[in-house]
């Protein structure tokens, strides 16, 4: 695998030496450029000596020149772009066009065939900034792929979203890439609300990301992921389509639509199992209610179990169990109820766990199959559920 490196400048520069280095373990040729700021952070000398191959930092550089258009030779001889840590400027530049330095202006050359991976790190200020993410969508509908960066403490003594993955996630993502093209994947992500009145409403603490974390490692592989999201306060994965439901009946509906053309159907979202027989009409109040109130409540439509159901010849079902007592028990009565394929069990009570953290620690559990992952971040268990569902050869 022939793969184009770019460097911003960013202190995650720090990485790219060990990127490299993992690329180059995993069987990759490496060939790098950086950009001048680039070169405050990590030295070419030290990118020349790993990669064992020249760095390109000015576009005029004769002694990298071919014909005067080296950067259309590079960009032809790339099998794969990748661009870690990629800047807000850099993507700014992407996004319209701009190719004012070596980098971007071999990015601009990429022939439309060749992937291009970008591994974005900065201040979460800048992360979430409108600008950013709107320059994140253009590229991502542009057909550019994007590791999103991860939540942590970060050199400005800030924490958030903005840190750059570890070396042997980056690498091991840009040669698992295109494995899921060609394919449709389905995920539900996040709570369900169902509601009281027109104020209050029955939830729980699911924050969606490890739904989050799945689609977004799914579209990084390459497939079409329609992601079908309860209430969540998380930035839409780029390039994923989105469906937003509120309510269980929702969320059912729109499994319902859209179930048929997927090849893998991830149902993460945690849903409500009642909602209330009767919503009232604006906000009941207090004095109204007495000392003691009741609601009462009515069964929700069963989505896994309808999907099951209706499951296709070829369609591979994923269902999550989040369990206190008797998990494993639970979870394969659930596996073979439900009719799924495979079961993730999560056990609430146990650290790095459940709902709400950064972290989880997942059991798969399958017919002949129980395999516990250690703690991992959520796009870490993310990337290996999706390396067991392609390993398994389901999708073949």
């Amino acid at each position: 695998m022939k793969i184009l490196y770019g460097i911003c400048a960013s202190i995650s520069a720090y990485k790219a030496p060990w990127v490299v280095r993992e690329l180059i373990r995993l069987g990759a040729e490496v060939r790098v450029i950086m950009t001048p700021d680039a070169c405050r952070f990590v030295t070419p000398l030290v990118m020349q000596n790993i990669s064992k191959n020249p760095v390109i930092i000015e576009p005029f550089d004769s002694e990298h020149q071919e014909n005067g258009s080296w950067h259309v030779h590079w960009a032809r001889w790339a099998e794969q772009v990748l661009v870690a840590p990629c800047s807000a400027t850099t993507m700014a530049k992407l996004a319209h066009g701009i190719s004012d330095n070596a980098l971007t202006l071999a990015l601009l050359s990429l022939p439309r065939e060749t992937p291009l991976r970008l591994c974005p790190a900065m201040d979460p200020d800048m992360w979430h900034h409108p600008a950013t993410q709107r320059n994140l969508s253009r590229l991502a509908s542009d057909g550019v792929l994007i590791l999103p960066p991860e939540e942590g403490e970060l050199a400005s003594g800030l924490s958030g979203a903005g840190r750059l993955p570890e070396p042997v996630q980056i690498a091991e993502w840009v040669l698992a890439s295109g494995s899921l093209r060609g394919k449709n994947v389905l995920v539900t992500a996040g709570p369900t609300r169902e509601p009281i009145d027109g104020v209050r409403y029955i939830s729980n603490h699911s924050s969606g990301k490890m739904g989050y974390a799945l689609a977004a490692e799914a579209r990084a592989r390459g497939a079409r992921v329609l992601l079908v999201s309860g209430p969540v306060s998380l930035a839409p994965p780029p390039g994923v389509e989105m469906v937003q439901v509120e309510t269980a009946g929702q969320m059912l509906e729109a499994c319902q639509q859209h179930y048929q053309t997927a090849d893998v159907i991830l149902k993460s979202a945690a849903v409500a199992d009642f909602t209330p027989a009767q919503v009232a009409a604006g906000k009941l109040k207090k004095e109204q209610l007495g000392q003691d109130w009741s609601i009462a409540l009515e069964k929700t439509g069963d989505i896994l179990a309808w999907l099951g159901q209706h499951k296709r010849p070829g369609q591979y079902l994923v269902g999550f169990a989040l369990e206190i007592q008797n998990a494993e028990a639970n979870a394969r009565a659930k596996l073979e109820r439900k009719n799924c394929d495979l079961v993730v069990l999560n056990e609430a009570n146990q650290p790095d766990s459940g709902f709400g953290g950064d972290n989880n620690t997942i059991t798969l559990i399958g017919p002949e199959l129980r395999q516990a992952l250690p703690p991992l971040s959520k796009r870490q268990c993310a990337q290996r559920l999706w390396d067991f569902i392609e390993g398994s050869g389901a999708l073949t």
